[in-house]
């Protein structure tokens, strides 16, 4: 149950030791990387009722009061957000879009985008994510299935980043992490907990669609 998912995760001010850059801050502690199991992602019953099938603003894309900084193990307030909102895109049943880009101190472009997409069906937003595998496969350097409970998630290896692309329902979500940002073996945990932030946050349109 998605409650159950949000209890699990609103505990954890995820960090993780050996950034980068000399981003490290004393007000940050280490802790353990967690796993995740087979948690249900689907709406959360706190997400508060819109008319749109997306948040239309990134500070309202992670639940509660939680901060995208702790979760990437930098100081409390340092990363900043752009929100960006898309255009429809009938001929793929594209309905929304919206683009996360976050910002960390030192980094000259952002650290972390999250990409959401709503789409007429869970068809179509399937086949989307499978484009978007596809597109970004000269690229890659390794392909592999992720566990994310009911959502189908593959996570890509790249140069420069770790890309993890999520299907759940009629959404996608793209998750692109930049290299050096947390430990290399902490990247694909660390997306995963991002993902299982962010799904629940979506939902029914209440009107308009």
């Amino acid at each position: 149950m998605a409650a159950v998912a949000l209890l699990m995760f609103a505990g954890f001010g995820f960090a993780w030791a050996g950034g980068s850059g000399g981003d490290a801050s004393s007000d940050v502690v280490a802790v353990p990387v967690p796993t995740f199991g087979s948690t249900d992602v689907t709406q959360s019953a706190a997400v508060p009722p819109r008319a749109t099938l997306l948040p239309t603003d990134c500070a309202e894309l992670l639940p509660g009061s939680t901060d995208m900084a702790a979760l990437l193990g930098k100081p409390t307030g340092s990363v900043g957000v752009r929100t960006v909102l898309g255009v429809p895109s009938p001929q793929v049943g594209q309905l929304e879009r919206v683009t996360c880009n976050y910002q960390a101190p030192g980094r000259p472009g952002p650290a972390l985008v999250m990409t959401l997409t709503a789409f007429t069906d869970a068809a179509s937003a399937a086949v989307q994510r499978d484009r978007n595998i596809a597109a970004e496969k000269a690229d890659t350097r390794g392909v592999r299935t992720t566990p994310l409970g009911t959502a189908s998630a593959t996570l890509l290896t790249q140069a420069d980043r770790r890309l993890l692309m999520v299907a759940h329902d009629r959404f996608t979500l793209t998750e692109g992490l930049t290299l050096g940002l947390v430990p290399d073996d902490a990247a694909e945990p660390v997306l995963a907990d991002l993902a299982q932030r962010v799904l629940p946050t979506l939902g029914p349109a209440q009107a308009g669609h």
